[in-house]
């Protein structure tokens, strides 16, 4: 159906959506239609009983409460919310698994992933849960905590397997602590991370601590968001994915980043060096791990290390902080992207495609190219590399929405000083993960 001869413009990047409406299990494998979905980049959307829902659903989900001072008498609207999401998840060791823990100065566990067998079981000890106490926050000691004791196979973690990993931070106050460091650390173990708020927690921090900013929610009371997010968590639990089953050796990556050469960008050359070095940084690179190429681009493009040059972490950030700006006067991006499709990603230098190893290009520009970029962004697509765009000042929103995977991974930012704001979103990609919204 999604084919040009059917009517599907895919082809000139107009959005492509598939509405599934279903009443039971599907009796074979949903898997390897849907991902060969994402590839072609169209969003699916899945809508049925709760009986359909539920058949489809496997995940690993922790909650993390703060049992602190913050939430006080507000422990009731916290557990109701709670027990809504458990009850509208199918809850068994096959399918869904459900983890317990508070926090405050410290953290304690209340049960595992492995403890309780079902549902009943599960929601007995909800009910069961009286706070910790404690006048302070301790945030990211407690998303530690989680990430080295709970998301663990010997706790009942299936990450290992493939099963999405969640975590649910539930909490009413600032924390004294340090976050976004482990906050990224989680993400990059391949756990979706919620944030849920009220009282005196600051929006802007639940955001840096959920996976992407749209999974953070809050509000001024706790009594008031309880219900009011209850089914647009409930359709993240059920839709989002950002775990991919393993490769061979479940780390291999191939990582490309086409950049701005050209003269335009001389003054701001040093904030690409800098935006590529924090990208790669978190990234196990090694000649069977992930793999690390760049190369420049204006009229021409030009290589400046290939996927297969360098073999350490820190080969490549020597090689990339001792980058020089190629010059020129103006840019054929299309003409580069083929040149990264048919060179730089190709077995002959490196790239590991025929392997099954994922491909991710990270696309950066400060300007409009002078020729199409529609084309070979298709041709790229269609081989089944996953394509980025990053656009500053003078890019076109346009020309960076057509060269990425799909409209979800383009990202515009108005100064190159401004790029340090995308850093977060790509290490999560291009370190563990295939999709992201």
């Amino acid at each position: 159906m999604l084919t040009a001869e059917s009517g599907s413009r895919i082809q000139d990047q107009v959005p492509q959506l598939v509405l599934l409406l279903t009443s039971k299990k599907s009796k074979d494998s949903v898997q390897q239609p849907a991902d060969a979905l994402h590839q072609m980049g169209v969003l699916t959307l899945a809508a049925g009983s709760r009986a359909a829902d539920e058949a489809e659903v496997v995940r690993d989900i922790v909650f993390l409460v703060d049992g602190s001072s913050y939430v006080g008498n507000n422990l009731q609207p916290v557990l109701d919310f709670i027990t809504e999401v458990v009850n509208r998840l199918d809850v068994r060791p096959e399918r869904v698994r459900i983890g317990l823990m508070q926090f405050a100065e410290r953290q304690r566990t209340e049960f595992y992933l492995n403890t309780h067998n079902t549902k009943q079981d599960v929601l007995s000890a909800i009910a069961q849960l009286r706070l910790m106490g404690g006048r302070a926050l301790n945030t990211g000691a407690a998303l530690q905590y989680a990430l080295t004791n709970h998301f663990q196979p010997a706790a009942g973690s299936r990450g290992r397997e493939g099963i999405q990993q969640v975590l649910v931070l539930i909490t009413g106050g600032p924390s004294q602590d340090e976050v976004k460091r482990i906050a990224d650390r989680v993400a990059l173990e391949g756990v979706l991370t919620f944030a849920v708020g009220a009282g005196q927690v600051e929006d802007r921090f639940l955001k840096t601590v959920a996976f992407v900013e749209n999974l953070a929610y809050y509000r001024r009371n706790f009594a008031d968001f309880i219900f009011g997010y209850l089914i647009h968590i409930l359709s993240f639990f059920k839709s989002f994915t950002v775990t991919e089953k393993p490769g061979p050796s479940g780390g291999e990556r191939d990582v490309a980043f086409l950049i701005d050469g050209s003269d335009d960008v001389r003054s701001d050359f040093p904030y690409i060096l800098d935006f590529i070095s924090k990208v790669i940084e978190p990234l196990d690179i090694g000649f069977d791990k992930v793999r690390v190429s760049v190369v420049q681009h204006s009229e021409r493009p030009s290589p400046n290390f290939y996927l297969n040059t360098y073999r350490t972490k820190d080969e490549v950030l020597r090689a990339v902080s001792g980058l020089t700006l190629a010059g020129g006067r103006s840019l054929n991006t299309g003409a580069a992207l083929t040149f990264m499709k048919n060179t730089i990603l190709s077995p002959a230098n490196g790239g590991r495609a025929g392997k099954n190893i994922p491909q991710f290009l990270i696309v950066l520009t400060g300007g409009r190219s002078r020729d199409s970029v529609r084309e070979p962004a298709v041709a790229l697509k269609t081989e089944g590399v996953v394509p980025f765009g990053v656009g500053v000042k003078n890019a076109d929103p346009k020309q960076i929405e057509a060269i990425s995977h799909n409209p979800s991974f383009a990202f515009n930012v108005k100064e190159f000083s401004q790029l340090n704001t995308r850093v977060k979103a790509l290490r999560v990609v291009c370190g563990r993960y295939l999709s992201a919204l």
